[in-house]
Protein backbone atom coordinates (compact mmCIF):
# COMPACT_ATOMS: atom_id res chain seq x y z
CA UNK A 1 0.00 0.00 0.00
CA UNK A 2 1.24 3.01 -1.23
CA UNK A 3 1.49 6.57 1.40
CA UNK A 4 -0.42 9.12 -0.10
CA UNK A 5 2.13 12.03 -1.57
CA UNK A 6 -1.17 13.68 -3.53
CA UNK A 7 -4.25 14.42 -1.69
CA UNK A 8 -7.78 16.09 -2.76
CA UNK A 9 -9.95 15.57 -0.50
CA UNK A 10 -13.70 17.27 -1.36
CA UNK A 11 -12.76 19.52 -3.52
CA UNK A 12 -15.25 22.51 -5.34
CA UNK A 13 -14.41 24.78 -7.36
CA UNK A 14 -17.04 27.21 -9.41
CA UNK A 15 -16.61 29.90 -12.14
CA UNK A 16 -18.77 32.20 -11.30
CA UNK A 17 -22.04 30.28 -10.72
CA UNK A 18 -20.78 27.22 -12.71
CA UNK A 19 -19.72 24.44 -10.69
CA UNK A 20 -17.03 23.23 -12.24
CA UNK A 21 -16.24 20.25 -9.52
CA UNK A 22 -18.00 18.44 -7.58
CA UNK A 23 -17.15 17.58 -4.08
CA UNK A 24 -14.15 15.35 -5.71
CA UNK A 25 -11.49 13.56 -3.51
CA UNK A 26 -8.47 11.42 -5.05
CA UNK A 27 -5.02 10.23 -4.36
CA UNK A 28 -1.86 10.20 -5.72
CA UNK A 29 0.86 7.61 -3.68
CA UNK A 30 4.16 7.88 -3.68
CA UNK A 31 6.13 6.48 -7.18
CA UNK A 32 2.35 5.96 -8.66
CA UNK A 33 0.99 6.22 -12.21
CA UNK A 34 -2.57 7.52 -11.73
CA UNK A 35 -4.57 8.55 -14.67
CA UNK A 36 -7.53 11.01 -14.82
CA UNK A 37 -10.17 9.95 -17.85
CA UNK A 38 -12.98 12.21 -19.19
CA UNK A 39 -14.46 14.10 -22.53
CA UNK A 40 -14.14 17.26 -22.99
CA UNK A 41 -15.61 20.24 -20.57
CA UNK A 42 -15.14 17.09 -17.56
CA UNK A 43 -13.23 18.74 -15.11
CA UNK A 44 -9.86 17.35 -15.72
CA UNK A 45 -7.87 20.41 -17.15
CA UNK A 46 -9.74 22.71 -14.05
CA UNK A 47 -8.18 19.53 -11.73
CA UNK A 48 -4.67 20.08 -12.78
CA UNK A 49 -4.89 23.86 -12.14
CA UNK A 50 -6.41 22.87 -8.84
CA UNK A 51 -3.28 20.77 -8.12
CA UNK A 52 -0.71 23.60 -9.21
CA UNK A 53 -2.42 25.93 -7.49
CA UNK A 54 -3.64 28.12 -10.76
CA UNK A 55 -7.22 27.93 -9.55
CA UNK A 56 -8.34 28.14 -6.04
CA UNK A 57 -11.04 26.03 -4.46
CA UNK A 58 -14.18 26.95 -3.15
CA UNK A 59 -13.97 24.39 -0.35
CA UNK A 60 -12.11 21.27 0.37
CA UNK A 61 -8.26 20.70 1.22
CA UNK A 62 -4.93 19.57 -1.06
CA UNK A 63 -2.22 18.03 0.56
CA UNK A 64 0.89 17.03 -0.67
CA UNK A 65 3.90 15.20 1.21
CA UNK A 66 1.46 15.78 4.21
CA UNK A 67 1.25 19.33 4.08
CA UNK A 68 -2.00 21.27 3.02
CA UNK A 69 -1.17 23.36 0.30
CA UNK A 70 -4.82 24.45 -0.54
CA UNK A 71 -4.00 28.09 -0.44
CA UNK A 72 -0.16 28.09 -1.24
CA UNK A 73 1.28 30.08 -4.26
CA UNK A 74 2.47 28.02 -7.16
CA UNK A 75 5.79 28.64 -6.61
CA UNK A 76 5.51 27.12 -3.56
CA UNK A 77 4.17 23.95 -4.97
CA UNK A 78 7.17 23.64 -7.75
CA UNK A 79 9.85 23.97 -4.86
CA UNK A 80 7.64 21.82 -2.45
CA UNK A 81 7.97 19.24 -5.22
CA UNK A 82 5.25 19.50 -7.66
CA UNK A 83 5.43 20.06 -11.69
CA UNK A 84 3.74 19.98 -14.76
CA UNK A 85 4.38 19.27 -18.28
CA UNK A 86 1.24 20.68 -19.84
CA UNK A 87 -0.76 20.53 -23.15
CA UNK A 88 0.81 20.54 -25.97
CA UNK A 89 3.93 20.75 -24.36
CA UNK A 90 4.27 24.17 -25.03
CA UNK A 91 8.05 25.08 -24.97
CA UNK A 92 9.97 28.03 -25.24
CA UNK A 93 10.16 27.92 -29.36
CA UNK A 94 13.26 30.42 -29.59
CA UNK A 95 15.02 29.04 -26.76
CA UNK A 96 17.54 26.00 -27.64
CA UNK A 97 17.13 22.74 -25.74
CA UNK A 98 19.59 23.81 -23.31
CA UNK A 99 17.85 27.40 -22.41
CA UNK A 100 14.45 25.38 -22.12
CA UNK A 101 15.30 22.86 -19.86
CA UNK A 102 17.36 25.70 -17.50
CA UNK A 103 13.90 27.33 -17.20
CA UNK A 104 12.47 24.31 -15.34
CA UNK A 105 15.03 24.68 -12.26
CA UNK A 106 14.09 28.40 -12.27
CA UNK A 107 12.65 28.17 -8.02
CA UNK A 108 16.37 26.28 -7.37
CA UNK A 109 19.51 28.16 -6.08
CA UNK A 110 21.81 25.70 -6.29
CA UNK A 111 23.70 26.55 -9.42
CA UNK A 112 26.20 22.75 -8.63
CA UNK A 113 23.12 20.73 -8.22
CA UNK A 114 21.38 22.43 -11.54
CA UNK A 115 24.22 21.70 -13.62
CA UNK A 116 24.37 18.15 -12.22
CA UNK A 117 20.93 17.46 -13.31
CA UNK A 118 21.02 19.51 -16.61
CA UNK A 119 23.64 16.77 -16.95
CA UNK A 120 21.82 14.02 -15.88
CA UNK A 121 19.08 15.25 -18.30
CA UNK A 122 21.38 14.90 -21.64
CA UNK A 123 22.01 11.18 -20.05
CA UNK A 124 18.56 10.70 -19.91
CA UNK A 125 17.39 12.08 -22.90
CA UNK A 126 20.45 11.10 -25.60
CA UNK A 127 18.56 13.22 -28.48
CA UNK A 128 18.25 16.34 -26.63
CA UNK A 129 21.62 16.19 -26.14
CA UNK A 130 22.27 15.91 -29.26
CA UNK A 131 20.33 18.82 -30.35
CA UNK A 132 21.39 21.04 -26.85
CA UNK A 133 21.75 24.36 -28.52
CA UNK A 134 19.09 23.69 -31.12
CA UNK A 135 15.87 26.19 -31.27
CA UNK A 136 13.18 24.44 -29.50
CA UNK A 137 10.55 25.26 -32.23
CA UNK A 138 12.85 23.30 -34.98
CA UNK A 139 12.04 20.00 -32.89
CA UNK A 140 10.07 17.25 -33.56
CA UNK A 141 6.74 16.75 -31.80
CA UNK A 142 8.30 13.91 -29.83
CA UNK A 143 11.50 15.70 -29.62
CA UNK A 144 9.68 18.61 -28.01
CA UNK A 145 7.68 16.22 -25.55
CA UNK A 146 10.95 14.46 -24.34
CA UNK A 147 12.11 18.58 -24.11
CA UNK A 148 8.98 18.93 -21.69
CA UNK A 149 9.48 15.99 -19.64
CA UNK A 150 13.03 16.92 -18.71
CA UNK A 151 12.56 20.11 -18.24
CA UNK A 152 9.62 19.10 -15.59
CA UNK A 153 12.65 17.27 -14.19
CA UNK A 154 14.74 19.95 -13.76
CA UNK A 155 12.95 20.69 -11.07
CA UNK A 156 13.23 17.62 -9.18
CA UNK A 157 10.01 16.93 -8.14
CA UNK A 158 8.25 13.99 -6.30
CA UNK A 159 5.10 14.21 -8.77
CA UNK A 160 4.46 14.96 -12.41
CA UNK A 161 1.02 16.64 -13.38
CA UNK A 162 0.94 15.95 -17.45
CA UNK A 163 -1.97 17.32 -19.30
CA UNK A 164 -2.98 15.13 -22.44
CA UNK A 165 0.90 13.89 -23.35
CA UNK A 166 0.51 12.28 -26.11
CA UNK A 167 -1.97 14.83 -27.74
CA UNK A 168 -1.07 15.30 -31.39
CA UNK A 169 1.12 12.80 -31.83
CA UNK A 170 1.49 9.36 -34.62
CA UNK A 171 0.91 6.20 -32.91
CA UNK A 172 4.48 5.60 -33.30
CA UNK A 173 5.12 8.40 -31.03
CA UNK A 174 2.33 7.91 -28.65
CA UNK A 175 3.98 4.56 -27.79
CA UNK A 176 7.50 6.16 -26.86
CA UNK A 177 5.93 9.12 -25.35
CA UNK A 178 4.11 5.88 -22.85
CA UNK A 179 7.28 4.17 -22.81
CA UNK A 180 9.34 7.28 -21.59
CA UNK A 181 6.58 7.78 -18.57
CA UNK A 182 7.23 4.42 -16.81
CA UNK A 183 10.51 4.68 -17.39
CA UNK A 184 10.34 8.36 -15.11
CA UNK A 185 8.04 6.78 -12.67
CA UNK A 186 10.23 3.26 -12.43
CA UNK A 187 13.82 4.94 -12.78
CA UNK A 188 13.55 7.95 -10.95
CA UNK A 189 10.73 7.54 -8.70
CA UNK A 190 8.71 9.97 -9.84
CA UNK A 191 4.95 9.98 -9.11
CA UNK A 192 2.51 10.10 -12.35
CA UNK A 193 -0.66 11.96 -12.57
CA UNK A 194 -1.61 12.05 -16.01
CA UNK A 195 -4.82 13.85 -18.18
CA UNK A 196 -5.85 11.59 -20.95
CA UNK A 197 -8.78 10.93 -22.96
CA UNK A 198 -7.41 7.84 -24.21
CA UNK A 199 -8.59 5.20 -21.59
CA UNK A 200 -7.23 2.14 -23.52
CA UNK A 201 -3.44 4.38 -23.59
CA UNK A 202 -4.64 5.67 -20.11
CA UNK A 203 -4.72 2.16 -18.05
CA UNK A 204 -2.30 0.50 -20.15
CA UNK A 205 0.24 1.93 -17.78
CA UNK A 206 -1.62 3.45 -15.02
CA UNK A 207 -1.79 1.36 -11.92
CA UNK A 208 -4.95 3.34 -11.15
CA UNK A 209 -7.66 5.94 -12.62
CA UNK A 210 -10.54 8.46 -11.86
CA UNK A 211 -13.14 9.08 -14.27
CA UNK A 212 -14.36 12.73 -14.67
CA UNK A 213 -17.82 13.77 -16.03
CA UNK A 214 -19.28 17.25 -15.83
CA UNK A 215 -17.19 18.00 -12.81
CA UNK A 216 -17.61 14.86 -10.76
CA UNK A 217 -15.86 11.75 -10.10
CA UNK A 218 -17.90 9.09 -11.62
CA UNK A 219 -15.27 5.72 -11.29
CA UNK A 220 -12.66 5.07 -9.25
CA UNK A 221 -10.79 1.61 -9.55
CA UNK A 222 -7.45 -0.39 -10.47
CA UNK A 223 -6.52 0.01 -14.17
CA UNK A 224 -7.93 -3.68 -15.21
CA UNK A 225 -11.15 -3.17 -12.94
CA UNK A 226 -11.65 -0.03 -15.18
CA UNK A 227 -10.78 -1.62 -18.62
CA UNK A 228 -13.21 -4.35 -17.42
CA UNK A 229 -16.11 -2.15 -16.34
CA UNK A 230 -19.13 -1.86 -18.91
CA UNK A 231 -19.44 1.79 -18.47
CA UNK A 232 -15.66 2.12 -19.81
CA UNK A 233 -15.95 -0.21 -22.19
CA UNK A 234 -19.10 1.34 -23.90
CA UNK A 235 -18.14 5.39 -23.32
CA UNK A 236 -14.21 4.80 -24.37
CA UNK A 237 -13.25 1.58 -25.85
CA UNK A 238 -16.33 1.38 -28.04
CA UNK A 239 -17.34 -1.82 -26.90
CA UNK A 240 -20.60 -1.30 -25.50
CA UNK A 241 -23.25 -4.15 -25.66
CA UNK A 242 -24.33 -5.17 -29.25
CA UNK A 243 -27.29 -7.68 -27.78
Amino acid sequence: MTNDLLRLDDVNVYYGPFHALRGNTLTVGEGEIVSLLGGNASGKSTTMKIILGLTPVKSGSVHFAGRDITRASTRHRIKAGIASVPEARRVFPQLTVDENLLTGAYTRSDRAGVQDDLERMREHFPRLAERRHQEAGTLSGGEQQMLAFARALMSRPKLICMDEPTMGLSPKLVDQVLDEIVRINSELGVAVLFVEQQAELALSIASRGYVLATGAIVLAGTARELLDNPEIQEAYLGKGNTQ
